[in-house]
């Protein structure tokens, strides 16, 4: 009757054991699904960074010639100021064409590109 007993008990372990492992299982696999999650919101946060990568670069630029246009105040004098409020030099708008795109009209291009405004 011990041997049988003993045999129950590792049976019980065993059981124990295999619900152990179930749980870990199943833990596993919910952190796994978490992870595949993350995964994909870290490449969205990557992606949303290039973007706020190229912005900055291009704000650089914006700025760079807004303070070369502002340049032509200072060949101003109190005079100028008194009588009417000189601005800055005029910037110039050229139209860019993106990349791929080949087949572009160069009648449109180059009529856009007579088309000058001041910022």
């Amino acid at each position: 009757m011990q041997k049988s007993g003993q045999i129950y008990q590792k049976i019980d372990e065993k059981r124990a054991e295999l619900a152990s492992l179930t749980e870990i299982k199943d833990y596993t696999e919910r952190l796994t699904s978490q992870l595949e999650v993350l995964e994909t919101k870290l490449e969205e946060m990557v992606d949303g960074a290039e973007s706020v990568n190229l912005v900055l670069s291009t704000w650089q630029n914006v700025v760079r010639s807004i303070s070369l246009a502002s340049l032509g105040l200072y060949k101003y004098s109190q005079n100028d100021y008194e009588s009417s409020t000189p601005l800055p030099e005029g910037l110039l708008r050229i139209k860019v064409i993106p990349e791929g795109e080949d087949d572009v009209d160069v009648d449109e291009v180059n009529a856009d590109a007579t088309d000058t405004r001041d910022v």
